[in-house]
């Protein structure tokens, strides 16, 4: 039952996660999973043919606040060209003509057409929610640089990024339709110019819709970096005969990238490696993702399904097998193991396993597959309980319904069965009394204490309880009576199951009492004349082990006003908090204290005494006693 029901609630909580995520409501938790990936990751290698050209703090310094006059750019591209580049890069939209000074424009086409390399920035206006079959986005007007540089420039590309609901980039679309057309981004444009290939030959990696997800290689520091200062700054240097600041040949047959990083400029972003990470580095990354062919690579959605279907069956399956430490350490190593996959497949195989829906997974299936076997086992061990209870209440029926009405006698007796300790209704041992009426009125008593708990005790109670009753009325003696009984219970009993008898005959005629025991606890004689004394004296093994086992008997006279107890360990073994038993020394004692109470008083008496004894700690045993006094 708990397999079945545990395997049930394990796949009940993978459809419960696995459903949402197929159906994407899930994407910002495993956003937040990629860019954890990010930071266990550590940073990756850059191309370095790639150069960022960066309009920082120092360049607005220097020339002035933003934007510039179109004549920088095209002096830029006059320095730069010279030092033969593969290809240089805007990220800087030309959109607008310069009414003051539209000479400017025509020299920045002007240099661009000289260079041959150059590529512009457009952007697009895009539809709102929709997005064109495995063609990107769908754009509603599109915004080109001034016709010059389309003319004179060697191409263009759009400047548009994905921001996700949580305000993140973490992908590129790499075309956006247009007209029917599609168009390409500006990091495909250029990466696919530096590798002499069609754009649309570069396998990039993307989704269905083409985005690609940019692989960062870490902070924006891990590419080269030039300051827009440094080149004028350089060039001025060497037609001086100075040695330049920095080495112009740096940017032979690289890929340069022109755009903005000073402070106070809108185009920041925030990504999966910072909160703060600059537009131009948004599309070096992206650059840099297509040049080293460092693309991610996303498990689909129907195979992450089906690990959770798996993470929900082997939840269901192995929690209900398992003890509840065991069961957290099945989950620990579980939502270690999975996490550990994850960061070693993106680590070194560039492979994106949406592992935050997993751990989720695990984070429900465990406490649900734990609670449903916590409750099924609280069902079955009540169902237990009440089987118990019923076998208990036979087990009662079993011991005499009322005490033998003799004269010159008084019997007392106190029973209290032990209490379930910690739920567990098997922790509980059966202890045996009886009375045994003999001829000539002779009254013979016998109690036991079964070896072993819970029902194979209780059965072997009976059995032994059943066969006594038998032999007894065929052995006057109570050692042969025993000896009769061992004999019994070897050839019949279990391996391993015993019980300890202790057998006394009263005669009333003779005034004697005749006993035997078989391993149980000593009888207590509190004498009429104030001694009390426990006979331990003639002890043998206990009944039921070893075939043929001889047994003794002491017999004695005795007088009116004497107490007799018999008593199980649950006494004479019952602790206090600092674990001290309550002893056989306690028993005698109480004994003589009380022997003037009525017979029922005094097993009372003993009982509660052994009760104050052990406040505060469990019961762990059975307790009996059986009190006979003589009038």
């Amino acid at each position: 039952m708990k397999k079945r029901s545990g395997l049930l609630i394990g796949l009940v909580c993978a459809l419960a996660l696995g459903i949402p995520y197929l159906a994407g409501w899930l994407g910002l938790l495993e956003y937040q999973g990629l860019d954890l990936l990010f930071k266990a990751r550590g940073s990756r290698p850059v191309n370095p043919s790639i150069i960022v050209v960066e309009i920082d703090d120092r360049a607005i310094n220097d020339f002035g606040r933003w934007p510039w006059p179109r004549g920088y750019h095209s002096e830029f591209l006059d320095i730069i060209g010279r030092y033969k580049p593969k290809a240089v890069v805007f990220d800087i939209l030309f959109t607008e003509p310069d009414a003051e000074h539209p000479e400017e424009d025509k020299k920045l086409a002007a240099e661009a057409k000289k260079l041959g390399n150059v590529f512009f920035g457009s952007f697009f206006d895009l539809e709102p929610g929709k997005a064109a079959v495995n063609k990107g986005l769908i754009g509603r007007k599109e915004t080109l640089p001034l016709k010059e540089l389309v003319q004179n420039g060697e191409g263009y590309g759009f400047v548009n990024t994905q921001v996700e609901p949580d305000g993140k980039i973490r992908k590129l679309p790499l075309y956006i339709t247009y007209g029917g057309k599609a168009y390409p981004s500006i990091a495909l444009t250029a990466a696919a110019y530096y590798l002499g290939v069609d754009p649309s030959k570069i396998r990039s990696g993307s989704d269905d819709k083409y985005f690609m997800w940019i692989n960062y290689p870490g902070d924006f520091n891990k590419f080269k970096r030039v300051s827009f200062s440094d080149i004028p700054r350089a060039a001025n240097q060497i037609e001086a005969g100075e040695k330049p600041d920095i080495d112009l040949n740096i940017f032979k047959d690289k890929l340069v990238l022109i755009g903005l990083t000073a402070t106070g400029t809108e185009d920041y972003w925030s990504t999966s490696v910072s909160t703060m990470y600059p537009g131009i580095g948004i599309h070096t990354s992206s650059i840099n993702t297509i040049l080293q062919k460092d693309f991610i690579k996303k498990v689909s959605g129907p195979g992450i399904f089906l690990i959770l279907l798996l993470l929900g069956a082997a939840f269901g399956i192995t929690i209900p097998k398992r003890a509840p430490f065991e069961g957290l350490g099945f989950f620990l190593i579980v939502a270690t193991g999975i996490t550990a996959s994850a960061i070693l497949l993106f680590k070194f195989f560039n492979i994106w396993m949406d592992y935050s829906t997993m751990l989720l997974l695990c984070i429900i299936a465990y406490p649900a597959t734990t609670l449903n076997q916590f409750i099924i086992t609280r069902f079955e061990k009540g169902l237990i309980e009440k089987e118990l209870q019923i076998a208990s209440r036979i087990q009662q029926s079993i011991l005499p319904q009322s005490l033998p009405q003799l004269e010159g006698i008084e019997l007392g007796v106190k029973c209290v069965p032990a209490k379930h300790v910690g739920g567990d209704f098997y922790d509980f041992i059966n202890l045996i009394y009886d009375f045994v009426r003999l001829k000539e009125n002779r009254l013979g008593i016998v109690i036991g204490d079964v070896s072993g708990k819970g029902v194979p005790a209780a059965l072997f109670m009976a059995k032994a309880m059943a066969d006594f009753r038998g032999i007894s009325h065929d052995h006057n003696e109570p050692d042969d009576a025993l000896s009769a009984i061992n004999d019994k219970l070897v050839e019949e009993g279990i391996s391993g199951m015993f019980v300890t008898l202790q057998y006394l005959i009263y005669k009333p005629k003779e005034r004697k009492i005749k006993y035997s025991n078989g391993g149980h606890n000593p009888l207590i004689w509190v004498k009429s004349t104030g001694d009390v004394v426990a006979l331990t004296q003639s002890v043998g093994s206990p009944v039921g082990i070893i075939p043929g086992s001889e047994f003794t008997a002491d017999e004695f006279a005795v007088s009116p006003g004497d107490v007799f107890v018999m008593y199980t360990d649950g006494i004479s073994e019952a602790r206090d908090k600092n674990k001290k038993e309550f002893g056989e020394k306690r028993i005698l004692d109480t004994s003589l204290t009380n022997r003037s109470l009525s017979a029922q008083g005094l097993a009372d008496k003993l009982v509660e005494e052994t009760e104050k004894f052990s406040q505060g700690m469990p019961q762990h045993d059975d307790m009996t006693v059986i009190v006979l006094k003589l009038k």
